[in-house]
Formats: structure tokens, sequence, C-alpha cells
């Protein structure tokens, strides 16, 4: 289920509030309830930072969101090899780098393989015959 970056946004201002809410109830009066005295510059430049951290954070998660999870390459799905397969190597599936094995045998850089199956996260390819 994908997140709303709407409702990420509302979700993530929601929660900011209320620790810092929780955090200034802890400096003003909890702690000099104590006996320990926290100075009020103290007070406001850890709510500053609070504030700055959660604004980044937040913009660094809803990027986050608008990328789609790479799902794994279909069977038949057709690759490039960039790191020759000997028998393993590397294959771009799309705009995706994959860790791949080839059962046949070397397989040279540049050279169209097909995906045959995964073996977790390691696909099985094999080079794709030129007469078709």
């Amino acid at each position: 289920m994908a997140v709303k970056p709407r409702a990420f946004l509302i979700y993530a201002i929601v929660v900011s509030v209320l620790e810092l809410a929780v955090l200034l109830a802890v400096l003003l009066l909890v702690l000099p309830a104590l006996g320990l005295k926290v100075p009020g510059w103290m007070v406001v430049l850890i709510a500053v930072g609070m504030t700055l951290t959660s604004v980044i954070l937040t913009k660094l998660n809803l990027r986050t969101i608008g990328i789609r999870p790479s799902r794994s390459p279909d069977v038949g799905v057709q690759a490039r090899v960039v790191k020759a397969l000997e028998p393993r190597g590397y294959v771009r599936v799309g705009n995706e780098l994959w860790p791949a094995v080839c059962e046949r045998g070397t397989v040279g850089t540049g050279t169209a393989v097909m995906v045959v199956r995964m073996e977790g996260l390691r696909l099985v390819v094999e080079p794709v015959d030129d007469e078709e």
C-alpha cells in the first residue's frame, strides 16, 4: 500500500508538534520540579534544532515516497551485461543493476541476455540468440 504524500505530511507535522510539546513540557515543567533549572536560551535552541531536524527529515521522506519501489524483473525480460558474467557478474534491466549468473558459461560485457529465473536476489540469465 502506497503512502500518499499529503497524508504523510499531515502525519509528520502532527508527530513533530507532539514530540516538541512533550520535550518542552519536560524542559519547562518536569526538570524544574526536580530542582534542575534549564536556561531559556537552551530551551529555544533545542526547540529550533528539533524543528529543523523534523523539516529536513520530512522533506527527505517525501522525496523517498515519490520513488516507486523496484520490483523483480519478469522471466523473459531482456537485459544487457555491464560486467562480464564469468559466470557471475552484473546486468542492467531497465534502469536497475542486478547481480546475475549465466549457467552456460562466460558472457561478455554489452551482450544481450534474457532473464530465465531468479535465485534470491540474483538473476539467472541466458544469452539472447541472434537468429530470433
